[in-house]
This record gives C-alpha cells, sequence and structure tokens, in this order.
C-alpha cells in the first residue's frame, strides 16, 4: 500500500483523555541533546554573517559561522522583527559546481524581491556578499520555518552537503499556551553523504516493528520491491547519527523538526508514545477556521522540507525515535528504516540510583489542555477561504532527460520571459496537480500557504496549512493502464505582501535542479 500520503499525517485521531504529565523536569543534570548554535533578534533585529568555504574534509561547500564550519545557526525572531543577513562567498568552483551561492527562507510569509526572500535575480559568485534584509509582517503566524541555498542546478548538493538551518518565529504559546512550560527540541533532519564527518559513525537500521514498537509494517514498492538500504547518503539529527535526547519519564517535551534534505522522506515515529501535533509547516493547526488545536496521531509523514511541531510525552522505560521505510514508487529513491535518536533518562546517565527525582506530575486532559487560554494571532490563515478565483491544473512528468511542469523543464533563462502563471494579489486558486510518473514528487511553492483538500479523489476531513504536499505516484492499473496521482489544493494569495515573482517545483531537489520548477507571478 502507497504510505508516503499526506493523510498519513492526519490519521490515527485519538479521542481527548485523562494522562498523566510531567512539565518540569529537574534542570540541575547535564542535558543531553545535540543542540546547535543560535542567533535571537535584539531590539527587533537578527543579525548574522555566513560564508561560504570550502570544506577541507570533503572537498565540498559548507557554511562558516562563528569560528566553525557545517551547518547555520538557529535565527530567532518574533513577529514583527528584521533578519539581517550577510553571505560571503568564499568557495571557488570546484568538482563541475559552481558553487554560486543565494538563500531562500523557507515557508516565510515575506517579499520575493530583493533585498527579502528573491532567487530569481540575487546571486553571488566567487567573491561576491549578499546582504539580505528579511522583514517577518506583524500577524506572521508562529513557527518552524528554515533558510537553505537556492541556487539552480546545484540546490540538491548544497542542501546535501548541510547547508541549511532552522527558523523559528515565537510565539507558539500564544496558540498553545502550555507549550510554555515545556522543554524545546528543535530538530534538523538531514541526509548527507557517508563519511562527512557526522558523530558516532555506528549507524544501525531500524524496523518499524518488534518488542515495545507501534508495530507500522516496513512499506514495499509497488511492484513487490522492497525498500532497499540507501547507498551513499546517511540520515543526521542535527549532524548526528543516532543522536541522544535527554527526556525524563513522564516528561511532556515540545519537539520542533524541520526534513532539511535534499530528497528524503521521514515518517517518523517513537516507541511507546502517541505523539500530539500541533503545527505543520510553520503553522498551528488551529490557524485553520474551526480546526482543533492538536491531534494526537501515532506516526508523521514529513516530505522534504516539511516541518512539523509536536509534543512527545516520555514512557517509563528508554526508547527511540525512528523513521519507517517509506514507499516512494516504483521509480523513486530508497527511505529505508532508520533509528533517528535514543530518548534517553538523563538521570539514569549521570545520577546514582538512589539521588534520583521523580518528576512532578499532574492530571490534565491531553488536547485541550494544551490550548486553555490562548490568544491568537489576526491573520489571513484564520480567515474562511472564499471561492476560487481560478483553477489551474500542474502536471508533474518525467522522462530520461529530465523533469518537467507541464511538458517544460525550467532554466534561469526563463526568468526573462513571462511567468506560466499570473495569479491575482487578494485571492485564493485551486489548483490541481497531476504526477504521471512511477515515483512521488514533494510540491512546494514559495511565499504562500496552502490547503489540500483532496489526494487521489479522497476528501481530506482534517485540514490545516502546508507548503509542502507529497503527491503520490500514478497507479498501474489491468490492461496496461496507469491513474495519475492527484492532489487538489486551495492556495492563498490574500496577503498583500506577496507581491512579485518566485517559483513553485518539486522539492526533491534533484527534480527541481533537472527542470520540475516554473515560474509564478503575483500582481
Amino acid at each position: 500500500m502507497q504510505r508516503a500520503l499526506l493523510p498519513l499525517l492526519l490519521s490515527i485521531v485519538l479521542s481527548p483523555c485523562a494522562v498523566a504529565v510531567a512539565d518540569a523536569p529537574p534542570v540541575s543534570l547535564p542535558d543531553v541533546f545535540p543542540s546547535v548554535p543560535e542567533v535571537r533578534a535584539v531590539a527587533g533585529v537578527a543579525r548574522l554573517e555566513l560564508a561560504v568555504v570550502i570544506d577541507p574534509v570533503t572537498g565540498e561547500p559548507t557554511f562558516a559561522y562563528g569560528g566553525g564550519t557545517g551547518a547555520g545557526p538557529t535565527i530567532r525572531v518574533d513577529p514583527g522583527d528584521t533578519i539581517y543577513l550577510t553571505v560571503r562567498n568564499e568557495a571557488r568552483p570546484a568538482n563541475g559546481r559552481s558553487n554560486e551561492i543565494n538563500i531562500h527562507f523557507h515557508g516565510l510569509t515575506v517579499s520575493p524581491s530583493a533585498p527579502g526572500d528573491d532567487v530569481l535575480g540575487t546571486l553571488a559568485r566567487y567573491g561576491g556578499v549578499l546582504h539580505y534584509r528579511v522583514r517577518v509582517p506583524r500577524n506572521h503566524e508562529p513557527g518552524l520555518y528554515w533558510y537553505h541555498p537556492h541556487v539552480h542546478g546545484e540546490s540538491f548538493a548544497d542542501v546535501t552537503d548541510g547547508m541549511s538551518g532552522a527558523i523559528v518565529v515565537e510565539g507558539m504559546q500564544q496558540h498553545l499556551p502550555a507549550l510554555a512550560r515545556m522543554r524545546e527540541r528543535i530538530i534538523v533532519l538531514r541526509d548527507v553523504p557517508s563519511g562527512s564527518g557526522a558523530v558516532d559513525a555506528d549507524m544501525p537500521t531500524a524496523r518499524a516493528s518488534g518488542a515495545g514498537s507501534l508495530a507500522i509494517p516496513a512499506a514495499r514498492a509497488r511492484g513487490g520491491k522492497p525498500c532497499r538500504a540507501e547507498s551513499g547518503l546517511m540520515p543526521t539529527l542535527n549532524g548526528q547519527r543516532r543522536a541522544q535526547i535527554g527526556i525524563h519519564p513522564g516528561e511532556r517535551q515540545f519537539f520542533r523538526v524541520v526534513n532539511a534534505s535534499g530528497g528524503r522522506y521521514f515518517d517518523l515515529f517513537v516507541d511507546g508514545a502517541v505523539l500530539t501535533l500541533v503545527a505543520r509547516d510553520g503553522i498551528p493547526l488551529d490557524a485553520y477556521p474551526g480546526d482543533a488545536p492538536a491531534r494526537r496521531v501515532r506516526h508523521l509523514l514529513l516530505p522534504p522540507a516539511a516541518r512539523a511541531e509536536f509534543v512527545v510525552q516520555a514512557p517509563a522505560h528508554r526508547t527511540l525515535l525512528r523513521s519507517a521505510c517509506v514507499d516512494t514508487g516504483r521509480a523513486g529513491d530508497a527511505d529505508p528504516a532508520v533509528i533517528l535518536a535514543d530518548l534517553v533518562d538523563p538521570a539514569t546517565m549521570f545520577a546514582p540510583a538512589a539521588a534520583m527525582t521523580t518528576p512532578r506530575t499532574v492530571r490534565l486532559p491531553a488536547s485541550p489542555a494544551l490550548h486553555v487560554g490562548a490568544v491568537l494571532p489576526r491573520n489571513w490563515y484564520s480567515r474562511p477561504l472564499p471561492a476560487p478565483a481560478a483553477y489551474r491544473t500542474i502536471r508533474f512528468t518525467e522522462d530520461e532527460r529530465g523533469f518537467y511542469i507541464n511538458g517544460k523543464a525550467f532554466a534561469m533563462a526563463d526568468t526573462g520571459g513571462p511567468p506560466a502563471i499570473v495569479a491575482r494579489s487578494g485571492t485564493v486558486e485551486r489548483w490541481t496537480i497531476v504526477n504521471d510518473t512511477d515515483e512521488v514528487h514533494d510540491f512546494h511553492i514559495h511565499q504562500v500557504h496552502f490547503v489540500a483538500e483532496s489526494i487521489d479523489g479522497v476528501a481530506l476531513r482534517n485540514r490545516m496549512w502546508a507548503d509542502t504536499v507529497n503527491v503520490p505516484a500514478r497507479r498501474h492499473l489491468r490492461g496496461g493502464r496507469t491513474a495519475p496521482g492527484r492532489v487538489v489544493l486551495a492556495i492563498d494569495f490574500r496577503d498583500p505582501v506577496v507581491r512579485g515573482t518566485f517559483v513553485y517545483h518539486c522539492h526533491i531537489l534533484d527534480h527541481g535542479d533537472q527542470g520540475m520548477m516554473a515560474l509564478i507571478r503575483v500582481q
């Protein structure tokens, strides 16, 4: 059965019930978590500088920040703040790559024009310097976003080399006050080249079933081919292979996860735990009119570039954060099952048994407790969707020469010509994304969010805002016939900040690099 579908994110909903929780764990013991540097806004400004240099170990480009190299820092801002980012390109062309650089601020509802989130006209060659000024609107939704290079033809290589970082727009507790009492974990998942210097060289494989697990069977590709071992790449969590996350038994923690891989799908679950999803792609669930603030699920499918923010309550025993094997279709890439992290009680690692402290426990309703006293931001996401102003069909195809949208492969020379789509600011459009290939594709549009209304003709009951969606591979029927995969989206162009020319594309980035991208202008 095809498992790489958005409904996985929307299914297995449990009714609210009383549960024991611990939101005030002991803090005297050392934390166990692979953290990353952070840049926080001061007086309304988050200011940082990144250099692009050649990694002496891999010979490929990487970020240099704060005296070290590797991934970029997490940027934390409030709504209304401005990000001032300077990027210096100190990487000479090498290994067949131009090593040009620009930055995309993925998911932020900001201007697509320079000096903002412009990926079409902003570019630095070797020796060049870029100066970004990205203003986050005062009514912007809080949540998790991220930044990464977006040079056409090299974006997959850049992201796979780890050139990315998280962006947090503060204020999620306005939607869910209980989150303010929980320890937060910013988790950046990457799929990096083997031997790239990631910590902990022992990377075991993992099955999505077995003692103490949720017994989710491993998927099999259509045509009977099992999920095979991935070749040449390895998943990491904040730069580590099989990381450790400190969490006390009964403690609830707020996990904020970004899939910063160039093309890998993650199907996340925690052995012995039910996850409480509160936001997708930066937008809290209850931003959608009439939706509940939290949804309890057993696992979460994250296409490349997607984000999920959820609460994990630790069971009484050591457990694992895993990704199940994901079926990406007959012609798709291998996304085998893997252990991403051990969830461990720090007391068992740093204190003798006699000195262990039991976390304070209280009894709260599982879902409603997160929402009590919430004050929601007022913006376009909380307003009902009007009738569509236009209907469009976007068709994904591919052959041995490349990848196409509506029969055309994108090239940077296209930026001087007319866009594929001209949309009107202040409207909502209904797009049908058709996948006539034997592998899944990951639809993403810059600057705006959308709501998935149906997948393969099945209406989605529980809807949410997103900026990425998996488009299923075509189905093979009797008699040699095929049925393309289909996703119907309501795409929101109502925010007046979003005016200008930007792109939509497959966020399996090697597909986009090879042509599966197109221009849209909102005017």
